[in-house]
């Protein structure tokens, strides 16, 4: 097909595909919609790398801490069978009482405190009166708080992690990491006392804490990378929609200007021409 001249040379045609039939309107919306949908994008992708972070701190760190927990409540468990065989008790106490703590049996006490590592060991009776304790000051003492009376005393073991220079559930303040438990002794299935057992977890709470930090400095390091990476992306595409959107108008402001010649047929000769 012939081109039709002008007085600055050929007239092109410009195909209806690149004169985008949506009009004005449609120039300006789609890239619009493609570089909002651009900045969507990139806000999920950090809070997807922010993720990794926040679940290290929320989720890992206190599940390593409930293991923990776990484990030393079976160990206390373990070790009250064990000193529960060493009292000489009647047939059907109705109480653990001062009688029962004989000096054979604090003598146990302290052999397993040693084997077994433990900061402190107590015995209350079904009252909760401290019949023994590595702190002698604390012996006579009672224990009417809500967790002793409506779990211990109900069969059920009780432990709770106290950080160092905090309080434990009775008031004290401790100078180590450690984990209290409280375990219920029972005899022909009557709660007839308690132990609880001081274990210090300074040391595994320190390489808990190490893993997890460093676990959350590689993490931090990758998603910062990948972070990096997406911001990379996404601005380099943010400048080719704007590139874009700018040479649509630029076309569409130079078809608003010269409407003659634009999609000039062939068949349709200018008047200008000779």
């Amino acid at each position: 097909m012939e081109m039709p001249w002008t007085d600055t040379g050929f007239a092109f045609q410009v195909d209806n595909d690149f004169n985008c039939p949506m009009g004005a309107e449609g120039i300006i919306d789609s890239p619009m919609n493609k570089f909002i949908y651009q900045i969507g994008f990139f806000i999920s992708a950090c809070l997807l790398v922010l993720f990794f972070p926040l679940y290290s701190i929320f989720w890992i760190y206190p599940h390593f801490t409930e293991i923990v927990t776990f484990e030393k409540e079976v160990n206390a468990k373990q070790i009250a069978t064990h000193i529960t065989k060493m009292l000489v008790m009647d047939s059907s106490p109705e109480t653990l009482k001062k009688e029962n703590i004989t000096e054979n049996f604090v003598e146990v006490l302290k052999e397993a405190r040693s084997d077994f590592d433990l900061t402190k060991i107590k015995i209350f009776s079904s009252r909760g009166e401290v019949l023994y304790s590595t702190d002698a000051q604390e012996i006579g003492n009672m224990n009417t708080h809500s967790y002793f009376t409506d779990r211990v005393s109900k069969g059920k073991i009780f432990s709770n992690v106290v950080h160092r220079d905090k309080k434990t559930m009775e008031g004290k303040t401790v100078k180590k990491d450690v984990v209290e438990t409280y375990v219920p002794l029972m005899r022909n299935e009557y709660f007839v006392g308690a132990l609880e057992i001081y274990y210090d977890i300074t040391y595994t709470e320190h390489s808990i804490n190490n893993f997890v930090a460093k676990s959350l400095i590689i993490t931090l390091m990758v998603s910062l990378s990948l972070l990096l990476c997406i911001l990379f992306i996404s601005l380099a595409t943010i400048t080719y929609y704007k590139k874009l959107l700018k040479a649509r108008r630029e076309v569409q402001l130079l078809k608003d200007r010269m409407p003659p010649l634009y999609n000039l047929s062939a068949d349709e000769p200018d008047e200008r021409l000779p």
